[in-house]
């Protein structure tokens, strides 16, 4: 189940654009990451970042982008990718 929720690289890209939703596993500043069985924003606190599922990142992104429909693609490399490129659209915002 890991392989639904982004790398720490594109989480942390995330909490600096401002994502802020609830999720089930966080880093914790040292390269470890968490499970929880409770949803929580990790975000909210500097040492820790939130590690969303793929399609969290991507809902919050076409909501922030203003993007009506889209779609998710099922390979994780093709959601690596494409959501590279929407942080790289949020930060030209």
């Amino acid at each position: 189940m890991d392989k639904e929720f982004v790398p720490y690289e594109q989480a942390l890209a995330l909490k600096e654009l401002g994502f802020d939703e609830p999720c089930l596993k966080y880093w914790n500043g040292i390269g470890k990451y968490f499970d929880q069985k409770d949803w929580f924003n990790w975000n909210q606190s500097e040492k820790f970042v939130s590690i969303p599922l793929y399609q969290q990142a991507f809902r919050w992104l076409y909501q922030k982008l203003g993007i009506e429909k889209s779609v998710m693609p099922l390979d994780i490399e093709s959601q690596q990718l494409l959501l590279d490129e929407l942080l790289e659209q949020f930060k030209k915002k």
